[in-house]
C-alpha cells in the first residue's frame, strides 16, 4: 500500500505531509524555511551519493571530520559548502539511522553536537544574508528536536520496502559498513556471500 502511495504521489508532497505531521506531533515550532529544508534534505538524501563517496574502487561513508578538517582549511565557498553538508549529513543520519547507532563508539550525541555546531557556524557566517542566517540559526537551535522529527518520519514513511532493502544491501556491498549491516540484521537479511535477494533458480 505505501508502496502504492509513493508511486501514486509525488516524492517532496509525500515528504512535505510526512515533516508537517511529525512537527505537529512532536509539537516542534519551526518556520517555513526549516520546514522546506527538511523536505528537501530527505528527498536529496534518497540519493547514495549524499552519504558516500568513493575511494578508489570501493564506496564509503563520508567522514563528518574530515569535512570538518575541509570547512576549517578551507576559503570561505568551502567552509560554507563543507558546513552545510556536515550539517546535512549529521541530521539525516540522526534522524534516519539513529537507532543503528545507539551505543555505538560514534553515537547519536555526536552527530547532534556535529550537526548543531556546523549550522550555527553558518548562521555566523551569513549574518549579511539574513534569511540564510535565520534559517541555519534555528536549524541548530532546533537540532536534538528535528532529529526526533525526522524519526518519525522515517519510521512512518514504511521505507522497509524490498526496494529500499535492496538499495540498502547494494550499499552494504559496496561499502562493508557495519551500521547498514546492522540494519539489514534487524530487517531480517543475513549479509552471507550469496545474495539474499537472489531469486532461486
Amino acid at each position: 500500500m505505501k508502496e502504492k502511495l509513493l508511486q501514486q504521489v509525488p516524492l517532496v508532497d509525500f515528504f512535505r505531509e510526512r515533516v508537517q505531521s511529525a512537527l505537529t506531533n512532536q509539537q516542534v515550532a519551526a518556520s517555513e524555511f526549516t520546514e522546506f529544508y527538511l523536505v528537501n534534505l530527505l528527498q536529496e538524501f534518497r540519493k547514495s551519493e549524499k552519504l558516500f563517496e568513493q575511494d578508489g574502487s570501493k564506496m564509503q561513508e563520508k567522514t563528518l571530520a574530515l569535512l570538518l578538517s575541509k570547512a576549517i582549511h578551507g576559503d570561505a565557498t568551502t567552509k560554507i559548502r563543507c558546513l552545510k553538508h556536515l550539517g546535512d549529513i549529521s541530521l539525516y543520519t540522526a534522524g534516519v539511522f539513529g537507532e543503528s547507532i545507539k551505543g555505538k563508539l560514534v553515537d547519536i550525541d555526536y552527530y547532534i553536537g556535529m550537526g548543531g555546531s556546523a549550522y550555527s557556524s553558518l548562521s555566523d557566517m551569513l549574518t549579511h544574508q539574513k534569511t540564510f542566517a535565520g534559517l541555519y540559526g534555528e536549524l541548530s537551535k532546533l537540532f536534538p528536536n528535528l532529529v526526533t522529527v525526522l524519526s518519525e518520519v522515517a519510521t512512518t514513511s514504511g521505507w522497509a520496502s524490498n526496494q529500499d532493502l535492496l538499495r540498502l544491501y547494494e550499499r552494504w556491498l559496496a561499502t562493508g559498513n557495519g551500521h547498514l549491516e546492522e540494519m539489514l540484521h534487524k530487517a531480517g537479511i543475513l549479509t552471507t556471500d550469496k545474495d539474499p535477494f537472489e531469486k532461486p533458480q
